[in-house]
Formats: C-alpha cells, structure tokens, sequence
C-alpha cells in the first residue's frame, strides 16, 4: 500500500530560505516512509501556491527519493504545451519523480484572467490532456483543435519517465470520472465526498476503465489530524477543524450530497463534527486512523492513499491555508509514518 500527503507552505518571512520547514517536513516525509508529496493550485488565494510547478521542483531538490505532485493543478486554465515544458523540465531535475495531479478547479475568476471560459472548462480539460500525452511522446508533432493549436514541434527538455509522468485526474461529476478512465494514469477521489459518494464514483470509474482496456488505478485522499491521543483532539482540534473546512467547503460546494450537508446546516439541525468526520477525514490516534484506512480498505479496496494533515483551509491574513504549525506537523508526519504506514506493508 502507497501513502502520500499534503506538504504545508511553511514560509519564514526574512528568512535566507524562507520554506526551510517545508522542505525539513518533506525530507522527514521521505525518511519514514511516504511515497508522494503534493502541493495545490489556486491563484489570488492567500496560502494557496500560484506556480505550483516551481514549488514542487524545489521540493525535488530538496529530496532523494520522494516523489512530488500537484493535488491538483487546473490544468484547463493554461497553456499545455507550457505546462508539458515545466513538468518535463521537473521530471529531468527529480529524475523521475513528477506526477502531475489536474482538475478543473471551482472559481470562475482564475479562468477569466487567464483567457478562459469556465463555462468550457470541461472540454478544455479533455484537449489539454490528450496534448499533454501527446508531446510527452512523440516528437515534431502538430495540434489542431478547439482551444490550441500548434505547428510541428517537440518539447524539450523529454521527460525521464516513459511513456511519460503520470497523470493523475481529479473529480467526482461523472464526466469527470469518465475523463480519469479515458486519459489519466489514476484517478483522484476526494477529499471532501463521503464513502458513499467515493463507492459510487468508483463503480463509475472501474466500469469505464474496463470498457477501454485501462486500469483502475487511484488514490484516496482525506483530509487528516493524527496524535497520540484521540481525546484531546476530538475536544481541541476536530471541532475548529471542521468549522473551519466548512467554511472552505461552502465556496466550492458542487455535488448534491455536499449540498444537503449544507441545507442541513442552515436549517439549525445540529450536526456534530464527529458525524462530518466519521467517513471523511482520517483523525485520532494511530490506531484509529489504521482502523479507518482498515475501513477504507474493505469498503474501497484502495491501496493508494492521500493524507492532507490540517488542510483546505480559507487562508486568512497569516497567508495560511494550513491548520497547524511546524511542530504538530512534523509530529504527525512522524507519528503516521511510524505507527500507520508499517500496518500496511508494500
């Protein structure tokens, strides 16, 4: 079984290497046993990284052996051909350690200043992604399509891995489903949809895998707070937690489940955090949390999974978008590492 997780932007303004924390909590990552590191997407949100690819290739630098990635990069806002350029540039200085997660983001404003229509986002996914692949591996080739098009031409620098870096597909609408089977290496679940909604993206997901002779790979993410007691954190950090992710929640919210959990919240029904936790986030002691992938594991059959330790947060004036600082977070990347990743032996 494959864990990875969420790596804070910690940075030390003034500092000679202002995100030292963020590259001493990769490197810890990496020592105890994480297969992946990821970093999100957003423009104009405070603690949200607007060049993920130049943040994860720091990272790289940073590391020997961990693997980085974007949860998610919105690909259909930008340029493939760009975007093939940086991550095949990546690639060649992690020497193929790139894995780049797409998905088509929920704020109409960041595609507006870009030159894109939201309204298109859907399509302009789906010929980003074939462009991607296609100048990954073939070289002094043209496009010609909806929304790019581009005369003979190979990208370099080529990427080390081969056919080319995985491509990781996020979404829970059913074309967006759908779009992961038919053009992504994995598809990315969560990490806000309960089990129910994972199990029947799932159904979806292997369905049409199978109908096109691809596998079913794919990841689980969750949103996470682990320490060694479960008391104290259900009491101190799980209900700040969840009002706060709500918050979050609320601006993206899309699917119908999310929004009856809202409607049912705004109707004055009191929901405890422990209900909104109970199949969406991974929090308590080890043993819980290896209980609840234990859980994950049966329902699912996942063997990929994703850990955001105190993430998707509204970021406020401290430019945060990250609950918790350096030392809780080295704390559960040790704790989750020792106790929860050698329950679950490779």
């Amino acid at each position: 079984m494959r864990f990875s997780l969420s790596l804070p932007a910690l940075r030390t303004p003034g500092s000679t290497h202002p995100f030292h924390e963020s590259y001493e909590l990769a490197r810890l990552a990496e020592s105890v046993g994480f297969d992946t590191a990821t970093v999100g997407h957003h423009h104009f949100m405070p603690g949200n990284a607007s060049d993920p690819i130049t943040w994860m290739t720091a990272v790289a630098a940073q590391t020997e052996r961990l693997r980085v990635g974007s949860g998610i990069f919105q690909l259909a806002i930008h340029n493939p051909v760009r975007v093939a350029e940086q991550v095949a540039t990546l690639d060649q200085i992690s020497n193929g350690r790139v894995s780049l997660g797409v998905g088509l983001g929920w704020w109409p404003l960041e595609y507006q200043v870009h030159g894109s229509r939201f309204q298109e986002r859907g399509a302009r996914m789906e010929e980003a992604l074939q462009i991607l692949k296609l100048v990954w591996t073939r070289e002094q080739t043209s496009w010609e399509g909806r929304f790019w098009s581009f005369p003979e031409l190979s990208v370099f620098p080529r990427p080390v891995q081969k056919p080319h870096p995985p491509l990781w597909v996020a979404g829970v609408a059913d074309a967006a489903v759908e779009r992961a089977a038919r053009l992504g290496d994995a598809w990315l679940c969560g990490p806000v949809q309960s089990l129910a909604k994972a199990r029947s993206c799932l159904s979806l997901y292997r369905e049409t895998c199978a109908r096109h002779g691809r596998r079913a790979d794919w990841i689980l993410r969750r949103f996470a707070w682990i320490g060694p007691d479960r008391a104290s954190i259900q009491r101190d950090i799980l209900p700040r937690y969840l009002e706060a992710l709500l918050e979050h929640w609320r601006e993206s919210a899309e699917e119908d489940e999310e929004k009856d959990l809202f409607a049912r919240l705004d109707a004055g029904e009191k929901i405890s955090a422990e209900e909104i936790a109970e199949d969406r986030l991974l929090w308590g002691s080890p043993d819980d949390v290896i209980a609840q992938i234990e859980h994950y594991r049966r329902e699912t059959g996942c063997e990929h999974v994703h850990a955001a330790f105190g993430a998707g947060l509204p970021a406020g004036e401290n430019e945060r978008s990250t609950l918790g600082d350096f030392e809780q977070h080295a704390e559960m990347i040790r704790l989750f590492g020792e106790e929860v990743i050698p329950a679950f032996p490779a």
